[in-house]
């Protein structure tokens, strides 16, 4: 299928490798100014949506991914950048406020994920005024499994090589790389682990 690309805003830069593929339903929609879009060679963009609508922001998609799902930058001087190999079925990452989410190379993301730097809303201190949730940076490491459902917030940093479980919900701080991890709130529930896409032999 055509990759179709709806731009309304002014000195945007758009880079899609020509084998590059839509193989569904998916969109790509530009509103705000000084903004890149990049998707690397062999990638395939399957149901969804894939929005910049600010300015002087970046998505980088990196070469051999699969991405459905919904991206979206909702802020100036947001970044998402999607590392090689990654492949995602339904994932609904935003960036509601300033700052970036990384993903490394070769994750697997599973459908009804969730993440975003922002709680979207301000939390204020009732004595003085003053905002006390302020967004911060997501940064997930190379060779990643996240299941079904999990929910990522805000200042989450994972290690390589972990294993979030389903419907986990992975709140901000490190989780060691090699760990198995899963609950609400996600705790380790074991450590030197690691994961192969396919189903292995006992």
């Amino acid at each position: 299928m055509q990759i179709e690309i709806n731009d309304t805003g002014r000195n945007n830069h758009v880079e899609i490798a020509p084998d590059v593929t839509r193989t569904g339903p998916m969109r790509i929609d530009i509103a705000g100014n000084d903004n890149r879009l990049s998707i690397a060679a062999g990638t395939k963009l399957a149901a969804g949506l894939i929005e910049i609508r600010n300015d002087r922001s970046e998505i980088a998609i990196g070469a051999g991914c699969v991405i459905s799902g919904q991206l979206r930058l909702r802020a100036d001087e947001t970044r998402l950048v999607i590392g090689d190999q990654t492949t995602m079925m339904g994932a609904h990452i935003t960036l509601h406020e300033r700052g970036s989410i990384r993903l490394g190379r070769d994750c697997m993301l599973s459908g009804n994920i969730v993440m975003d730097v922002s709680d979207m809303h301000s939390i204020l201190d009732a004595a003085s005024g003053e905002r006390i949730n302020p967004p911060a940076d997501i940064e997930i490491g190379d060779h990643v499994w996240i299941a079904q459902g999990v929910q990522i917030l805000k200042g989450a940093r994972i290690g390589r090589d972990c294993v979030i479980g389903a419907r986990a919900v992975v709140l901000g701080g490190d989780l060691p790389a090699g760990s198995l991890a899963a609950g609400v709130p996600a705790r380790v529930l074991r450590e030197g682990v690691t994961w192969d896409r396919r189903r292995l032999p006992w």
